[in-house]
């Protein structure tokens, strides 16, 4: 397509498909932005809620662990106990709930804990079905603390 300016008599050829080659190689390039912006906030994701689980997983065995344990009478104070091959960390109290005997256990893993409520019965730590918690059932945040 040839247009003809009227002032100077000048040629302009192809320039409309230059413009819309360009156009599209915009739209193209913010269309890929997206996508990886998308995809970053994806893997961001993927990324928290792996290591999420991997903590998880961690205090979980730690309180698996802590039930295999011998342990003294539970105090009013936090006993604990390390498991060094594997890194687990559980530690018992006394539960300060007025309802039955209970003995707080707490499993570990970085900031991440978890909390099951059990009996104690000749140094071993009994837990009913039903009693494991993700948060501290205490009343007072510093009593699990």
């Amino acid at each position: 397509m040839k247009t003809y300016s009227d002032a100077d008599n000048i040629t302009f050829s192809g320039f409309s498909a230059i413009v819309m080659v360009f156009i599209l190689m915009m739209i193209g390039l913010i269309i890929v932005t997206g996508f990886n912006l998308l995809i970053n906030s994806w893997q961001k994701t993927v990324i928290m809620e792996n290591h999420y689980y991997q903590k998880f997983n961690h205090a979980s065995s730690a309180l698996t662990w802590a039930l295999y344990q011998n342990w003294s009478v539970p105090t009013a104070s936090w006993q604990c106990a390390i498991e060094s091959t594997y890194q687990l960390k559980a530690c018992i109290k006394k539960s300060l709930l007025t309802i039955d005997n209970y003995v707080l256990v707490r499993g570990e893993a970085e900031d991440f804990f978890l909390y099951t409520l059990a009996y104690f019965d000749n140094n071993q730590l009994v837990v009913e079905k039903g009693h494991w918690l993700d948060y501290c059932p205490e009343k007072r945040n510093y009593d699990c603390e």
